[in-house]
């Protein structure tokens, strides 16, 4: 049976293979210009084609899926390598600038030159060409304008601030001066006075007021041109007394001098101890560490022992220095 179908199938090859002979040869088998619709489907040349193109498509075999298989590799270390190697070289190709034709033309022309200078020894033409921008150090001279604008913006500033302070010391007071300075020396119409000095005693004569320990003491000196008068010396404590002045303590003294001479002592000086002071040594320990306050001196002159007390006129003033004798 075997060999039959065998026989079989190679006549149907051959018929199969004479078929498609004949038809190659029909001239109308090629030709293009054969409208479709006028090609018969039912025609045995049609269902000859069809049954043979049926067979060489049964007739492939169809390839197993191992014959097509996909081999993965490990990467080898040098392909890795290489490969960066060429992907950086391809990021630095494209970092560099174009050139041009006319850059090149011009880096020849400007090395070609540069080797003549050597060869000569004369300066390259690099050397000598001029920058097309000036350099950001280099200073361009100011014109009048902006040399006059300048000097007004710094006197404006200067002038602002100048208000500024003015401003600032009247509205706080920043005079450090003391109220209770002394004036010496000063001159009278009668009396000049040179000096006075100031101290803190111990009570001296039986006027003292009871009880106080101590007592300010002081030495007034006249120069030799003052003439013949009387002063009158009162001591002032630093607590504010009636409508805000300063407070008499204890007796006022009054000395008579002639010719620049005290006639009490025959001498231009003349020493008084008050009579009212510290009745501890505590209110003295207080006074002596601050320099706000201070008991002060004030003498007065007038021509005659016979003037009246408020004719007198104010002559100099002294405070009392925080010191013991």
């Amino acid at each position: 049976m075997s060999n039959k179908s065998n026989s079989n199938q190679q006549e149907t090859n051959e018929n199969s293979k004479k078929n498609i002979d004949e038809l190659s040869n029909d001239p109308d088998f090629w030709n293009i210009d054969t409208d479709p619709n006028e090609i018969d489907a039912s025609s045995d040349e049609l269902v000859e084609i069809e049954r043979i193109l049926a067979e060489k498509k049964l007739a492939q075999p169809t390839p197993q899926i191992s014959e097509h298989e996909i081999i993965l590799e490990a990467p080898d270390e040098k392909d890795i390598l290489s490969s960066l190697e060429l992907h950086r070289g391809n990021q630095k190709s494209e970092e560099l600038p174009d050139l041009s034709d006319k850059n090149v033309d011009e880096l020849l022309a400007t090395a070609t030159a540069e080797m003549k200078a050597e060869q000569d020894g004369t300066e390259s033409i690099k050397g000598s060409r001029k920058p097309k921008f000036a350099p950001r150090n280099a200073k361009e001279p100011r014109t009048p304008a902006e040399k006059i604008a300048t000097v007004a913006c710094y006197l404006a500033i200067v002038g602002v601030f100048t208000y500024l302070i003015i401003y600032a010391s009247k509205q706080h007071d920043f005079d450090n001066t003391k109220g209770y300075e002394t004036n010496t020396p000063a001159k009278g119409d009668y009396a000049n006075v040179e000096q006075i000095e100031t101290w803190w005693s111990k009570p001296d004569g039986n006027n003292t007021k009871f009880g106080v320990v101590l007592v300010p003491s002081a030495t007034i000196t006249l120069d030799s041109n003052s003439k013949s008068g009387v002063i009158r010396s009162v001591f002032y404590s630093s607590e504010e007394g009636l409508l805000g002045k300063l407070r008499a303590k204890g007796d006022p003294f009054t000395h008579e001098f002639t010719d620049g001479k005290f006639i009490e002592s025959g001498t231009n000086q003349v020493t008084i101890y008050g009579t009212d002071g510290y009745e501890e040594l505590a209110h003295f320990a207080f006074y002596k560490s601050q320099d706000e306050k201070r008991w002060t001196l004030e003498v007065k002159e007038a021509p005659s022992i016979k003037t009246d007390v408020n004719s007198f006129k104010s002559l100099a003033n002294a405070p009392i220095e925080p010191i013991r004798k």
